[in-house]
């Protein structure tokens, strides 16, 4: 998935937990890709099950791109299908 990432073959990202971002990065880490790994996720949607996950993403410098409306995985899941192009198509235009 890092490497995924890194390649520009992933649109959206979706965390639910604060830990799945230190393991995404660990293994990063251990391919080497721990440095590009921001600027990976810079060009992606990244959704968030939200505050205590989107700390530990700002602790790695990535800014959630949302939080659903409830922090449940069900509404994650849904409203990220719904607003991933339009979140995608505005991100990329400003990088």
């Amino acid at each position: 998935a890092a490497q995924a990432l890194v390649d520009g073959q992933v649109d959206v990202v979706l965390l639910t937990t604060g830990v799945q971002a230190d393991h995404l990065w660990q293994i990063a880490a251990r391919h080497g890709l721990d440095g590009v790994l921001a600027a990976a996720l810079s060009r992606v949607v990244v959704a968030s099950i939200g505050p205590s996950t989107s700390e530990a993403l700002l602790r790695r410098g990535v800014k959630a791109d949302f939080e659903p409306t409830h922090p449940r995985i069900g509404y994650l899941v849904r409203e990220a299908a719904e607003q991933a192009a339009t979140l995608l198509q505005t991100k990329r235009r400003h990088t």
